[in-house]
């Protein structure tokens, strides 16, 4: 096999395991940012360290790959930590982030109850179109939905 083939295929195989471990649902925006910035910058760092030996490509590969896998841990470091469960935000005083409305919602939280948080710790929200679809789609009740529009009047 040529030389050129063989870059050829593994730019392919980088490109399609980045493609599909970024694809995932479950994966955190802090996640999917840190892997594709570190495998861009990883690339570049790569390619231009590897050009100097004449192994620009295979160095922008290991480059973007270690870089993708390095920005990924700490992306998912970061959505770990931002990440709170049902029962600290329960806990909490604060005023509840739109994530949190969403782990209430799953948690299986009533409705009067997850309204009352959002009374008590006097949450206001200016949701966008994009947020709303997120929510709805996450399972929150149109009932708390119109709650939490209906903050940005008090």
């Amino acid at each position: 096999m040529s030389k050129k083939y063989l870059s050829f295929s593994a730019i392919c195989l980088a490109l399609a395991i980045t493609v599909f471990s970024l694809g995932c649902e479950s994966t955190g925006e802090n996640t999917k940012r840190g892997a594709i910035g570190g495998a861009l910058l990883g690339s570049i760092a790569g390619g231009v360290i590897g050009h100097q030996s004449g192994h620009g490509v295979e160095g922008a590969l290991i480059g973007g790959t270690v870089g993708a896998v390095t920005g990924g841990v700490i992306g998912d470091r970061i959505d770990t930590r931002e990440a709170r469960s049902k029962e600290q935000i329960l806990t909490s005083g604060e005023k509840l982030g739109i994530s949190d409305v969403i782990v209430l919602a799953k948690s299986g939280l009533g409705d009067d109850a997850i309204i009352d948080k959002i009374a008590k710790t006097g949450s206001i929200y200016n949701l966008s179109v994009e947020e709303i679809e997120t929510l709805k789609k996450e399972g929150v009740s149109n009932r708390v939905l119109n709650y939490m529009m209906g903050t940005t009047k008090k």
